[in-house]
């Protein structure tokens, strides 16, 4: 499957991003008047805090106003959603929304906030896809040997997650059933935890986000053995999609977006929508996207309303048949 073109994704999201951004500017002159928080609801260093920071960078200087990333971490990312539900709904508080809220009421109970309902959507940022991984001492050198040697060894075979009801489990699970072959479940907290011990042999087989697998990729301690967004990465150009391999159509990754409180007044929402297509509009951001297998999701609030609900809708049932519920 070919990698599309970066310089005619750039022509495109250039297009909309300064369409998008002139319109809202007028709409809404006098926002923003003082720096706007974005809380990340993850540790900083991991994949949502990078995309943050640099989509945080673009917009200060088109939105003309400072905007201060704060990572506020905890509990799968309930601690930050329900700071920035119960925020003033002025458009100075925002969240780094990601798959995590759509589909955080099948796996927690009694939340305090509703992270479908509290949220108004602003905009998409990326799509992550994850990788298949096999520790590299295994004798399996392609997706198809890793569902013949699991078959053979039922009771051996396990992969490695950055944790229960994450993105990647339950795309792992669904690529499982799918193709008919075992594996159990070992979760970690975190993906530099899961990969370390895939490194090291601990665990069979591994699903993470692409960027931080490229460093034990290519210093040869795990193999990447397919991708599961719907086209090949840049990094890894040789390694096939699930959907190459039987799987049509199947797609799946990490995404993030931005949302703020319901609340706020249309015409903030439509500015920073406007501000955010603009960033996705940046070469030079785009550019460390590509270099990271992070594709740009440019696109209308009702395109990324579509996304979380397509996303709750897609794996809570799976939550619920793998009763991951706590």
């Amino acid at each position: 499957m070919r990698i599309l073109s970066f310089t005619s994704r750039l022509a495109a999201a250039v297009t909309l991003g300064i369409a998008t951004f002139s319109s809202a500017m007028a709409a809404s002159s006098d926002y923003p008047s003082r720096p706007i928080q974005l809380i990340v609801p993850f540790s900083a260093g991991g994949q949502f805090d990078f995309l943050a920071r640099v989509v945080a960078e673009s917009m200060s200087k088109n939105l003309g106003r400072q905007m201060i990333v704060e990572n506020i971490s905890g509990a799968g990312g309930n601690v930050g959603g329900a700071k920035a539900a119960n925020a003033k709904p002025d458009g100075y508080t925002l969240l780094e929304y990601g798959g995590n809220y759509a589909i955080a009421k099948y796996l927690t109970k009694n939340l305090s906030y509703d992270p479908l309902g509290d949220f108004k959507p602003v905009a998409a940022i990326s799509l992550a896809p994850h990788a298949i991984l096999i520790n590299a001492k295994l004798p399996i050198n392609s997706f198809e040997e890793l569902v013949a040697y699991a078959k053979a060894h039922p009771d051996a075979f396990n992969y490695a997650t950055p944790g229960v009801g994450t993105s990647m489990q339950l795309t792992f699970e669904e690529i499982k059933s799918h193709f008919g072959f075992p594996a159990t479940h070992i979760p970690y907290r975190g993906g530099s935890n899961a990969l370390n011990d895939l490194a090291s042999g601990q665990v069979s087989a591994g699903i993470v986000a692409v960027a931080p697998a490229m460093p034990f990729i290519q210093s040869g301690q795990i193999k990447a053995l397919a991708i599961t967004g719907p086209e090949r990465v840049q990094p890894l150009p040789d390694v096939p999609t699930i959907s190459e391999l039987g799987y049509t159509g199947f797609s799946s990754g990490s995404w993030a977006g931005i949302a703020v409180p319901k609340g706020t007044p249309d015409e903030i929402v439509e500015r920073l929508h406007a501000s955010v297509q603009a960033a996705l509009s940046d070469p030079d951001l785009l550019a460390r996207f590509d270099a990271l297998a992070f594709t740009a999701l440019p696109g209308t609030q009702a395109d990324f309303q579509a996304r979380i609900d397509d996303e709750a809708q897609r794996y809570g049932p799976i939550i619920e048949r793998l009763q991951l519920q706590r």
